[in-house]
């Protein structure tokens, strides 16, 4: 066997051709050998072609031998203005280099190819950061791993896992774990199916014993027989009748308890997910996930795994039933059989394609509704409801044209498998009915023998139909599953103390950040907040400001250094009782839908009304509430957009306020307001900030000049702190930034 495989020709695009090796020699730098190369074997008109890129020196080499005129050779250097992609195809796909916006290469490549070039892509994706970051002056950051480790292929964007190495067998016995959660329900709809099926094994039986035994002339008639066997036929139909209620009624309340299983685990779990998840995962895609996937689960656990099962031991016992009967006529039944798991396979493999498109589109489709809904307001302000239709257009046709091949795909299998099962009962009706004219068949016999075929192939094509919803279950079981897996980057550490009440001493220890492993957002970032303080921080846009304030609440953390509060390092707070001490006020604060008094009581669940109002009262709220129809009983529309930007505001303070915290987080609080209300504002924020140590983002600079400290961040670097009056007396940044909205102050006023 070895032998053989040494005389094997080696895998086309595996080994680089020394032509070729010599033709890229020099262009990817000196003494700079390729890294990772691939051969796209497509021509771009369709047919078979030959060109070759390579990785190495930093560089892309892309040697073309399609040309008439002889092999093209160009150079593309991995640098900031370079970005590779590759856009999957069915028959081919397509590797392309973008720089500067504008495609300047292209090259196609068939499936068989599809490994190495992913392969290509991810080595060249690094060495494309490792440009960047020393562009930036910063260190290389490790690449994130986006190869699968068993397949080599690069996963794409939309999956979690690789959809290529799916272990349906293992989803399949996950998802029966959610089942064995009801062993009641399960037990008692399976064995009720089991019985009936062994029911159906009867009256054909039955009908033999009638026709040979009752109906048909002979010596050995039992004419007595007849109202026994009727009574026993009316007893099989009642009884099933029955097992098949109790079978419907249990199953589908086992798959209504798993969806609901599956769909709070999953909206669980996203709760502790960071928002590094969120911000890679559209919000369609997610309520894609927990709504229509789960539900797609139900109808296959309730009915379509059972059917799997019956088919099957249904299938088994025929089949021993007619070999019992009489050998040949089963032969006879058996010989569509290995055909129809031949068509069955090849349709498979292309059903499970279709449908793994069909899913990415479907998922690009609920993205445009998660992206427009709630940024309606947007849309109508700038009068783009006609692009936005022809957007969601363009993907629901998407999903239209992968709908109808998977539909196509589906009626062509269907008449394949019935036509075959057919030919199997056309055999069988050419082979017994001369014999029974002859008398060396039984016409009972024959009849029971038609009975069972028709049983035996009903099984074969139900599990034939079983396939489509069997793919379309386990591509959704994949989805809910990997959701589930995905492991939150931000948690508390089993060894977490509880219960411990933060004093408010904040400190920042050389902590740099980067949301994306290149560009790094902080910068040897050093800091002390006294408890109790007040700390402004300011700074052109992009320093690194809301950066800082996302560490200290413990969304991110850092890449280096450490923050600590107390003393003790943040990833060593437990983080529901960290948050809970961290009142935050967002520039733009969000309201749920609900009453006024549920929004100010969110934070605080078991709050009184009397602590609700003391709140509203604290934030300058309570006067504009009363004045609602209903007061605090007022319901506010979806994120608050029936009341105005101010009353929103001093709701959100009045949240804070009511939740007690020891840090205080004020995120532009006040700027998107007018100066009547700023006032209000800043009077609640004035009895809030009392006790507490609080940090203040501001660019109008004439709010923080009651601040204790400020503290000015540009690019990711702490450049200047001090007072009010020692950062305008070294003429530093802030006193520019101040100079500068002076001066606007004043011409605005002129």
């Amino acid at each position: 066997m070895k032998a053989r495989q040494t005389e094997m020709a080696p895998e086309p695009g595996s080994v680089l051709p020394a032509e070729v090796e010599l033709l890229l020699a020099g262009h990817l730098g000196p003494d700079a050998a390729p890294e990772m190369f691939a051969l796209a074997d497509v021509h771009p008109s369709g047919r078979f072609g030959q060109a070759w890129a390579a990785v190495g020196g930093r560089r892309l080499a892309i040697a073309d031998f399609n040309a008439a005129e002889g092999p093209r050779v160009s150079v593309t250097p991995l640098d900031k203005d370079v970005e590779l992609e590759i856009v999957a195809g069915a028959g081919s796909s397509r590797f392309r280099v973008i720089r500067q916006g504008r495609l300047a290469e292209e090259l196609r490549f068939s499936c068989r190819q599809g490994k190495r070039f992913s392969r290509l892509l991810h080595s060249a994706q690094r060495l494309s950061r490792g440009e960047r970051a020393v562009a930036a002056g910063e260190a290389a950051a490790p690449a994130e791993e986006a190869l699968c480790r068993k397949c080599g292929r690069l996963i794409p964007e939309w999956a979690d896992t690789c959809p290529r190495c799916l272990h349906r067998r293992r989803i399949l016995w996950r998802l029966m774990g959610y089942a064995l959660r009801r062993k009641r329900l399960l037990y008692v709809g399976f064995g009720s199916a089991m019985a009936a099926a062994a029911l159906d094994l009867l009256p054909p039986k039955l009908t033999q014993l009638l026709i040979n035994n009752v109906l048909m002339p002979s010596d050995h008639r039992r004419t007595e027989w007849l109202w026994p066997l009727i009574g026993a036929m009316a007893a099989i139909i009642g009884v099933r009748v029955c097992l098949q209620h109790l079978r419907l009624n249990r199953l589908a309340q086992l798959g209504e308890y798993i969806t609901h299983d599956l769909r709070t685990q999953a909206f669980a779990h996203l709760q502790k997910m960071s928002l590094a998840y969120f911000s890679k995962k559209p919000t369609g895609h997610l309520i894609s996930r927990i709504t229509q996937d789960t539900e797609r689960l139900w109808d296959f656990v309730a009915f379509g795994i059972v059917e799997v099962v019956l088919s099957a031991v249904m299938v088994v016992g025929i089949a021993a039933i007619l070999f019992a009967a009489e050998p040949a006529l089963a032969l006879l039944t058996m010989l569509p059989i290995p055909l129809s798991v031949a068509v069955t396979y090849f349709h498979v493999r292309a059903m499970r394609a279709m449908l793994r498109r069909l899913w990415a589109k479907w998922s690009g489709m609920t993205g445009v509704i998660g992206d427009v809904i709630p940024g309606v307001r947007v849309v109508k302000a700038f009068t783009q409801e006609e692009r936005e239709i022809a957007r969601f257009d363009g993907k629901s046709a998407a999903v239209l044209d992968d709908s109808v091949r998977v539909h196509r795909e589906w009626t062509m299998y269907w008449p394949k498998l019935s036509l075959l099962l057919n030919l199997g009962t056309f055999a069988i009706w050419a082979y017994a009915a001369p014999r029974v004219l002859n008398r060396r068949f039984e016409l009972g016999t024959f009849v029971m023998f038609l009975g069972y075929v028709w049983m035996f192939y009903g099984p074969v094509e139900h599990l034939g139909m079983m396939n489509r919803m069997f793919q379309r279950a386990v591509t959704s079981a994949h989805r809910v599953f990997a959701l589930l897996d995905a492991p939150p980057t931000v948690y508390t550490k089993p060894a977490a103390a509880r219960g411990r009440r933060v004093a408010g001493g904040i400190r920042f220890e050389n902590v740099s950040f980067s949301y994306d492993g290149v560009k790094r957002v902080l910068q040897d970032i050093d800091l002390v907040v006294e408890p109790g303080r007040v700390i402004g921080l300011a700074g052109p846009s992009g320093g690194g400001k809301t950066t800082m304030i996302n560490l200290v609440c413990r969304f991110y953390d850092p890449v280096e250094g450490r923050i600590t509060i107390d003393g003790i390092d943040l990833r060593d707070w437990d983080l529901h009782d960290l948050r809970s001490q961290i009142g935050v006020v967002l520039q733009e604060p969000y309201l749920f839908q609900g009453t006024v008094a549920e929004n100010i009581g969110y934070g605080r669940p078991g709050a009184t009304m009397d602590q609700i109002i003391e709140a509203a009262r604290a934030a300058n709220a309570h006067d504009f509430i009363v004045g609602f129809p209903d007061g605090y009983d007022t319901t506010v529309g979806e994120r608050g957009q029936t009341v105005s930007g101010g009353e929103r505001q001093r709701l959100s303070i009045a949240r804070a306020v009511l939740n007690n915290p020891r840090i205080l987080i004020l995120d532009e609080a006040t700027s998107s307001v007018d100066s009547k209300t700023e006032m209000k504002i800043q009077e609640a924020i004035d009895r809030l900030v009392r006790g507490r140590t609080t940090i203040a983002i501001a660019h109008r600079l004439s709010t923080l000049r009651r601040a204790d400290r400020l503290v000015i961040l540009d690019k990711g670097k702490l450049v200047e702190q001090g007072s009010h009056d020692e950062l305008m007396a070294a003429d530093g940044m802030y006193a520019g930034l101040h100079k500068t909205q002076a001066q606007l102050h004043a011409l605005f006023a002129v």
